[in-house]
């Protein structure tokens, strides 16, 4: 009789564990696009593309996310009166890590030829529900509103069935997966294309040690330094 439930009560852990890794374990496909519609290489050129898709991969467990560019072959040439062109592609190497746990925040990325490491903590300040619902890939959402800059809005939606603070690149910390994420009214948008449960990538992923290391302030900084600076040399 100690035998049977010794085995009734490992049986019952084991089903236990199997049913929170399909919940809290897995990986999620999303699709990037950013309009560039109003781009100055792009404007009044119909013959030239007017948005960049990315797709990216997002691989969670209860302690952390993994989130990296999943590069995909594409044709981006076009027609222009006759002549044939092909677009340089780029492809971008952020790799991004959050440590649930330790309230970690780590991105891994490449801007003008430098590599940087880039740490943070994690941090909710700014976002706010906004009590609207909806469902994305069959899954209930709700809608988490953030101003960036004074001027830009992010829309988030997550879905407390996936009960893991995970999302695409930087965007976690939320009680839920993250599925859709709406930037500067549509002028980015990250939508979640594949959600598979229980498991997760096959492949060994490692964050990448080299690159400068900042702090997330001091790297937006830095960019918005060097930004402005291109734009005044623009206008030369």
């Amino acid at each position: 009789m100690k035998s049977t439930w010794l085995f009734a009560l490992v049986a019952m852990t084991s089903i236990a564990a199997t049913a929170q890794d399909s919940t809290t374990t897995g990986f999620i496909l999303y699709n990037q696009i950013v309009d560039i519609s109003d781009n100055p290489w792009t404007r009044n050129r119909p013959d030239m593309p007017t948005e960049i898709e990315t797709k990216w991969q997002t691989y969670f467990t209860p302690e952390g996310s993994f989130c990296v560019y999943k590069p995909e072959p594409q044709d981006d040439g076009f027609n222009s009166g006759g002549v044939q062109f092909r677009m340089m592609r780029w492809e971008p190497k952020d790799v991004y890590y959050m440590d649930f746990q330790a309230r970690e925040y780590r991105h891994y990325n490449e801007f003008m030829g430098r590599e940087f490491n880039i740490s943070d903590t994690l941090s909710m300040e700014g976002w706010r529900m906004t009590g609207k619902q909806g469902i994305v890939l069959g899954y209930p959402c709700m809608e988490a509103k953030k101003v960036q800059d004074d001027t830009v809005t992010v829309l988030a939606w997550f879905t407390p069935r996936i009960p893991v603070s995970t999302g695409p690149m930087g965007y976690t910390g939320f009680p839920g997966a993250v599925l859709y994420v709406n930037i500067d009214d549509g002028q980015t948008t990250i939508s979640a294309t594949n959600i598979v449960m229980g498991r997760t990538s096959e492949e060994e992923l490692e964050f990448p040690d080299d690159g400068d290391e900042m702090t997330r302030e001091e790297y937006e900084t830095l960019v918005e330094e060097k930004t402005a600076e291109m734009r005044r040399r623009w206008r030369r």
